[in-house]
């Protein structure tokens, strides 16, 4: 039986679960789905001064799948929408309750509900969430994330966009080769464009690939990759065709003479920005996410085309030198500039140790994301699940609670 907890989900919160993929909340609650949660109780005891007060439990145990036991279905609530530094945004009850770090004092984790939240305060993400699925590999994935990114999938016949003397056009080539597909080649300015066709009469096994992961046919706006339970070789290759594409790595230097930089992914399409951010976090690599609006149609190339457009660019951003480093250890980039640049990155911000003073020792786990905005957005239907022991499980990429 479904039963009304204290705070709620607003319905379609993508919720993160165990098999490596992420559900609308809606959609757990009515499957009875299992989700991430943590496997020990979060040390939330009021803190008190003086002595005989014990030491505090700083571990937060670690993220497993955890099959809810109590479930509440949709419920009208007053919600807020809660707006953090990372660009992570989250639409919640107005009794949902968070724990977050205390402000002041010893700062150790306290309970607090959303119409308490004010900004500056500090809600924890998850930087060892690496739970996969199975399906996919590398080499499917780097096909797949390039396609996302300056491949043509509206067609009769698929097709790629790039430089003919770099290694993601090379790559192209081998993988038509390996599934029997033929490339012809028409040079367009200073890139090419490489078309697949298949025997007349048979499917095209490239296009049959694109279907099977759920992006054929799609149109710039609306590209990404279904809720499917992908593996992490095919995360790690899909996120290295899409820097690869539509991504950049930059160096720069501060007037202080101190080299910092960062690596973005730039897309027209909300849902595949989200996704490209909830993997990174998922491979323990923090990122920001902004929404750059814009007032009047600008003009800008694609593929050696102006074009006209008016639609928001979203971009994913790695600029903490700690994830900076991890990315370059896991990616692999073809094109050869990108790959020398984020190589010689790392190396350059290598030095610098993790940031530890906003967490004063607490587990590592665990990074803290601070909430900039809070606004009231009207009654909405909203969900819960309640997890043993913790309480805790991830939502867009943040630890929410239930009690």
């Amino acid at each position: 039986m479904d039963k009304e907890l204290r705070g709620g989900i607003v319905e379609g919160s993508r919720v993160w679960l165990p098999d490596g993929s992420a559900r609308p909340i809606e959609e757990v609650v009515a499957k009875r789905l299992p989700v991430l949660s943590y496997n020990k109780e979060w040390d939330t005891r009021p803190v008190r001064y003086g002595a005989n007060q014990g030491p505090r439990d700083h571990s937060v145990g670690e993220l497993t799948g955890v099959l809810p036991s109590i479930w509440s279905g949709s419920v009208l609530r007053e919600a807020y929408s809660i707006r953090f530094v990372s660009g992570r945004t989250i639409e919640v009850s107005s009794d949902q309750p968070w724990v977050t770090q205390r402000r002041r004092g010893r700062q150790a984790w306290e309970w607090k509900r959303s119409d308490t939240l004010a900004a500056g305060d500090r809600v924890p993400f998850p930087l060892a969430a690496a739970h996969f699925g199975n399906e996919g590999d590398a080499r499917e994935g780097y096909f797949v994330g390039a396609m996302l990114g300056d491949g043509g999938m509206t067609s009769c016949t698929p097709e790629f966009h790039g430089d003919p003397h770099d290694g993601a056009a090379a790559f192209m080539r081998d993988f038509a080769s390996e599934h029997g597909c033929g490339v012809r080649e028409t040079p367009n300015g200073s890139i090419v464009r490489m078309r697949f066709p298949f025997r007349s009469g048979y499917r095209n096994p490239i296009t049959e690939c694109l279907r099977r992961y759920g992006v054929w046919g799609q149109r710039c706006d609306r590209k990404s990759l279904p809720s499917n339970a992908f593996s992490r070789d095919f995360w790690l290759g899909c996120l290295a065709g899409l820097i690869d594409t539509d991504g950049c790595v930059r160096e720069r230097t501060n007037p202080r003479g101190t080299a910092h930089g960062c690596v973005e992914y730039t897309t027209v399409s909300p849902v595949l920005a989200a996704q490209v951010s909830d993997a990174l976090l998922r491979l323990g690599v923090a990122s920001r996410f902004t929404v750059v609006k814009r007032r009047r149609s600008e003009k800008h190339s694609i593929n050696g085309y102006r074009i006209e457009s008016r639609r928001p660019i979203c971009i994913v951003e790695v600029s903490r030198a700690t994830a900076l480093v991890r990315l370059a250890g896991l990616l692999e980039l073809r094109i050869g500039y990108k790959a020398r640049k984020l190589e010689r990155l790392a190396q350059v911000v290598g030095h610098v140790a993790p940031a530890c003073s906003d967490m004063h020792g607490y587990d590592a786990a665990v990074a803290l994301d601070r909430v900039k905005a809070v606004e009231s957005i009207g009654v909405k239907s909203v969900y819960g699940v309640l997890t043993s022991p913790s309480g805790l499980f991830v939502v867009n990429g943040l630890v929410a609670g239930a009690r």
